[in-house]
């Protein structure tokens, strides 16, 4: 049974890769208002999109369903990431008439119906749709209320960098020969973390390693340069980093509205080797000749840990960790499977969110 007002699309077109790229983000006066500059790139590496899309005469709006597996307690569980959800403002802002509120009644019906699995799997299976939200936006508290998300987990994401980053330890970069010893250990690594998946590993073969005199894999990061055009930050010191420190030419090697950094994922860290990791994170920087880094952990997960323990740098010191919210809602699933997913670490790709 197909849908009368949304369409599902398995790929994306011109036209959503044009609504995408000019997608901005954040909420004005409570979090940076930003847009991402790589959505061209980043679209074409997603393995197995469903967009919902919202049409007139044009696109008005979408939600992208990112379809993986993860495996909980050896069962292989069916998930959908939801990485887009953007409408446009004027969609967003119709006055509430009788005829304009009848068909937002039914766009909610089809989306109720999509989060069940309803046109995006072939046969009734378990499944859970999650995501990753600010907290403190009351947008998505509004949605979390009206599609039956929970709030099961929170991760930090950690700011890093350094005015004059150099390179302090010798790495190597992945290698096809290597692939598939790197990809054993995290999963090793990331065994108790629910949500854990491969798509995004090895992204543009950037994923730079340390190893000890025998060969050992000492600690491993995948380092993803980004581009993000920052239209306003909250607040007036947020104003003032913006406008004015951006301007200054020693901080705006850390601020400015076209902001450049490293985006890391997939860490992997031997116990005892949280300097090594910490060294590899400065050389990295110096390699790609940027001077800031983002990385995400589960609040409660042993990688938060190993975090808490390395050197931070200037950037660090600035700007505090800031909590998000994970999202999910579960279909079919068992008390027992759903206090699991609650309860066990959250595996977050900072690929996901840039």
């Amino acid at each position: 049974m197909g849908f009368r007002i949304l369409k599902i699309i398995y790929q994306a077109n011109k036209e959503i890769q044009s609504f995408l790229a000019d997608n901005i983000i954040g909420t004005p006066g409570q979090s940076a208002v930003y847009q991402q500059l790589n959505t061209h790139e980043k679209l074409k590496q997603l393995p197995n999109p469903h967009f919902a899309c919202l049409q007139r005469e044009k696109l008005l709006g979408l939600c992208c369903f990112c379809q993986r597996s993860f495996y909980l307690n050896g069962e292989e569980i069916v998930s959908f990431y939801v990485r887009y959800f953007s409408f446009k403002d004027a969609f967003r802002s119709q006055k509430s008439h009788s005829r304009s509120q009848n068909k937002r009644n039914a766009i909610k019906n089809e989306v109720h119906q999509l989060l069940e699995g309803h046109e995006l799997l072939k046969r009734s299976t378990p499944n859970i749709f999650y995501a990753f939200v600010d907290p403190n936006n009351e947008r998505s508290a509004v949605l979390c209320n009206e599609f039956g998300f929970q709030t099961i987990r929170t991760f930090k994401t950690y700011s890093l960098g350094y005015l004059f980053p150099r390179k302090r330890i010798a790495f190597e970069k992945i290698a096809s020969a290597s692939k598939a010893e790197l990809s054993e250990l995290l999963r090793n690594f990331y065994s108790d973390y629910t949500f854990y998946t491969e798509d995004n590993l090895f992204y543009r073969d950037q994923y730079f390693m340390v190893r000890d005199e025998n060969g050992k894999v000492l600690v491993g990061i995948q380092a993803n340069p980004e581009n993000w055009k920052i239209h306003d930050l909250p607040g007036w010191s947020g104003k003032m980093l913006l406008h004015v420190a951006s301007k200054l030419p020693i901080t705006n090697r850390l601020i400015r509205p076209n902001y450049q950094f490293l985006a890391l994922d997939y860490l992997y860290c031997q116990p005892g080797q949280e300097e090594t990791l910490s060294q590899l994170i400065e050389s990295l920087l110096a390699h790609f000749s940027l001077s800031t880094a983002m990385v995400l952990a589960d609040a409660e997960s042993s990688l938060h840990q190993t975090l808490k323990r390395i050197d931070h740098g200037i950037v660090g010191k600035i700007k505090k960790p800031v909590s998000i919210s994970v999202i999910a809602k579960g279909n079919q699933f068992s008390d027992y499977q759903w206090n699991h997913i609650k309860n066990s670490p959250s595996f977050q790709s900072s690929f996901d969110t840039t």
